[in-house]
């Protein structure tokens, strides 16, 4: 509350402040005011210009932004103000791997062009074989595409490159991939396996309707 009243008093004096509407836009996030929050970077990305050499990490900052912001609420509003800004930025950075796997989640996620996402996710892991989110991103964009077999292969290498790589904490979405992908497969008790996980480690950030969406699969595969 107290770095709130100071960035308005900012504000209020410097509306151009970057640092202020910066700072603005990581206290929405966290507050989960994405529409808040979405105002404040495109300030940001406004007022750097189109010439910086930071522009693009604000717009992915802002589309990191959008992605929560979907995970949060289900609007697929957010959903397609994301493709839009990673298409601009694609065409812009057409080998950055972030991009090109950012963009295929997306389509994936919202169940658009899922040639393309494959294609993009295929490209990305030409470049980073072992990035365990990349190999997450391509077993999701398997299953999408109904490459169940593939799809499995590749999640089961993400999970083992994340512990090779010491993660301490895997992102709850990769146990819930890996629920859908051994259903799809008709190995329940994995799955069943699999999406508790996804809801442990997913406990107090997971959307209500992700919540609810793991809890039904897990009585669907329950043994």
């Amino acid at each position: 509350d107290e770095v709130i009243k100071y960035c308005k008093q900012i504000l209020d004096k410097n509306p151009d402040s970057i640092p202020a509407n910066y700072t603005m836009h990581n206290l929405k996030r966290l507050n989960n005011e994405y529409d808040e929050a979405v105002k404040y970077i495109d300030k940001c990305i406004e007022l750097i210009g189109q010439d910086s050499p930071i522009r693009n990490d604000y717009i992915m900052k802002k589309d990191e932004t959008l992605l929560a912001a979907y995970a949060y609420t289900s609007d697929n509003k957010y959903i397609d103000m994301a493709i839009n800004d990673y298409e601009s930025l694609l065409s812009e950075m057409p080998n950055n791997t972030q991009v090109l796997n950012n963009l295929a989640y997306i389509l994936a996620e919202s169940s658009q062009r899922l040639s393309d996402a494959l294609e993009y996710s295929r490209k990305v892991l030409e470049e980073k074989p072992n990035e365990p989110g990349f190999l997450d991103t391509y077993a999701y964009v398997l299953y999408k595409n109904g490459k169940y077999n593939e799809a499995d292969e590749a999640v089961e290498k993400a999970l083992k490159k994340y512990i090779e790589q010491g993660q301490e904490q895997i992102p709850a979405e990769v146990y819930e991939h890996k629920g859908m992908i051994k259903e799809k497969l008709d190995k329940n008790e994995e799955a069943y396996i699999a999406y508790n996980r996804a809801l442990e480690l997913g406990s107090g950030y997971l959307s209500n309707d992700t919540y609810e969406k793991i809890k039904e699969a897990i009585e669907r595969v329950s043994p």
